[in-house]
């Protein structure tokens, strides 16, 4: 699978669990509302197949080594009531979850946009 499609696979689950964060939030009175949310990351390594077996490596002895552990944590449903309406939603946690997939969706961003400066300047040097 292409590093784009790639990219643009996982624009597009960021993009879906913001519109189920902002669902969660638009219904935080809403008696009897469950939380809803997606692990895209795991739907996504899913999607891609065998071209999940990307290889990482450290190339500074700072970085962090990849594992397996960390792939495989799962995002926990808050299936638990805290209200007495049964209502599941907690605002504290929507917010935190929307500031972490806002800066998801913005490092993707990033990445696409550098894809496509790379090609640019392939382009426009055109070979030389």
């Amino acid at each position: 699978m292409e590093n784009l499609e790639i990219i643009t696979r996982a624009l597009n689950g960021s993009a879906r669990r913001g519109e189920l964060i902002a669902n969660n939030l638009a219904n935080i009175s809403t008696p009897g509302y469950k939380r809803q949310d997606i692990d895209f990351k795991s739907a996504l390594k899913k999607e891609m197949g065998s071209a999940s077996s990307i290889s990482l490596k450290t190339t500074r002895s700072n970085h962090l080594p990849f594992s397996k552990q960390y792939a495989s944590v799962q995002t926990e449903q808050n299936s638990r009531n805290y209200r007495n309406d049964e209502n599941s939603v907690d605002v504290d946690v929507e917010m935190a979850e929307l500031a972490k997939n806002s800066i998801y969706y913005n490092v993707m961003s990033n990445r696409a946009a550098g894809h496509f400066s790379s090609l640019n300047r392939v382009i426009q040097q055109g070979g030389q």
